[in-house]
């Protein structure tokens, strides 16, 4: 606030109506500024600092009313104080209904003015205060609902993941599209919002098939007519899930229309070209590369070149071509995301599914059934981590542990020990073969995704 009580703006012309205010109001503490016309107050309100604007109606006579609505739209904490003629109350009153706090009548009477605009100062006080604590409000409701939403999309990405960890041909299918279609998101140069959309959208692009008979999913062979329609209704059931609770548009076209033709030629589809939206056309072309080079109940997963011809062949028809060629570069110069490589040795089938269940949306997860397979693999296909168990056939977790750390090529890998729970480890000695951390059996998936964050130098969740 200006001055040692505030700025006072009288508005109107300069007459000798207005010369003791002039003089009364800096006595008693304010600063006390005058203009002549709507346009001298507007570039004064525009560079300074104003607490109270006395209008003086008779003076300004229709730009008043003008200059009042522009006060009240653009000026919200500047309290008006409408001045009229002792006959004309009707015309402050309804000044005050356009958004005056109050009126005061001429030939002006000090004391009445001075009591108003005190009030007026006292009434901008507890504006102000509204103003900030329903700010301070919004803020907090902003930040509640946006933790409500993210809690509720953690939690539908975990019931996909459920979902797909059922089926072991599309186990991580979503968090694999989700990688390749941030990248292609980066390079397309989308903003960060629109990337945190895209990747929200593309983990839960089939949170809808929940409501798909799961023999129909999983069925080997060919669709019929029907079986497919009821497989592609899973976009609006997931769209309708999601939106039922998140208020996020862009999110929601994501799983609407990510499986959306850009020529239009989809399965009842309703929009085309530009027209889909960029985020779903990008989700729709990283989908298809994803299921092309996966594995499926009805085919073997297709090399990754002849996958890539086939996006070529559908650039323009299936796909968006500003978005293939922009993927197809990335693939040109390898720098599409590669999934890193988690090693599971372990010879009883129950702790490989554990394991592979919590790790394969994120991982590839490579399962041996024995010590030597496990040298082997590691020095063969340089896995990211390794989870050994101590007992192994044909060679022990203990003694490919060490091999693997005698080993230049794979004496870097992080290994994490198996151990049985009711066993008494020594914990030194497994160190001292070369291991950097151990687990006993059976797995808890928590410390398990904690360990491997832990040495993969990434964040939990």
């Amino acid at each position: 606030m200006s001055g040692r009580k505030g700025t006072i703006l009288i508005v109107g012309s300069k007459k000798s109506s207005t010369k003791l205010l002039r003089k009364v109001l800096p006595s008693e503490g304010y600063r006390c500024e005058e203009r002549t016309s709507a346009g001298e107050t507007l570039t004064f309100l525009r560079n300074g600092s104003t607490d109270v604007l006395l209008l003086d109606i008779a003076a300004l006579g229709k730009s008043g009313k003008e200059l009042l609505a522009k006060i009240v739209e653009h000026y919200r904490d500047v309290m008006v104080i409408a001045a009229t003629n002792t006959n004309d109350i009707d015309t402050a009153i309804e000044y005050m209904s356009q958004g005056a706090c109050d009126y005061v009548t001429k030939p002006f009477n000090v004391n009445e003015v001075i009591h108003k605009v005190g009030k007026a100062l006292e009434n901008r006080k507890l504006e102000v205060t509204h103003q900030h604590c329903q700010q301070h409000l919004n803020e907090k409701l902003g930040e509640q609902a946006k933790e409500i939403q993210e809690t509720f999309l953690r939690a539908m990405t975990t019931m996909c993941s459920i979902f797909e960890a059922k089926d072991q041909y599309s186990a991580g299918h979503s968090h694999r599209v989700t990688e390749v279609a941030v990248a292609v998101g980066e390079r397309l140069g989308l903003q960060e919002g629109e990337l945190e959309d895209l990747r929200w959208g593309s983990l839960l692009q089939d949170i809808g098939k929940i409501a798909v008979d799961p023999y129909v999913i999983n069925k080997v062979g060919q669709l019929s007519p029907g079986e497919y329609q009821h497989v592609m209704t899973h976009p609006t059931v997931g769209a309708n899930i999601v939106g039922s609770v998140v208020g996020n548009t862009r999110l929601i076209e994501v799983i609407e229309y990510h499986h959306a033709h850009y020529d239009g030629s989809g399965l009842n589809q309703k929009l085309k070209g530009e027209d889909i939206p960029l985020l779903a056309r990008i989700v729709a072309l990283a989908d298809a590369y994803i299921a092309m080079i996966s594995v499926r109940p009805y085919r073997a997963a297709w090399p990754r070149d002849a996958a890539l011809a086939e996006i070529r062949l559908g650039s323009g028809k299936q796909f968006d071509p500003v978005v293939t060629e922009a993927f197809l570069k990335m693939c040109e110069a390898d720098t599409m995301p590669k999934r890193r490589k988690i090693l599971i040795a372990d010879c009883e089938e129950s702790t490989r599914l554990l394991a592979k269940s919590a790790l394969s949306n994120d991982y590839t997860v490579i399962e041996v059934t024995n010590g030597q397979e496990a040298v082997e693999v590691a020095q063969n296909q340089e896995p990211s981590l390794i989870l050994m168990a101590l007992s192994l056939p044909k060679k022990n977790g203990l003694r490919a542990c060490y091999e693997i750390r005698a080993n230049p090529a794979t004496k870097s890998i992080p290994i994490v020990m198996l151990i049985p729970g009711h066993k008494d480890m020594d914990e030194k000695l497994i160190r001292d073969i070369g291991a950097d951390h151990c687990l006993t059996k059976p797995l808890d998936p928590k410390s398990l995704m904690d360990a491997i964050s832990q040495f993969l130098k990434i964040p939990s969740s």
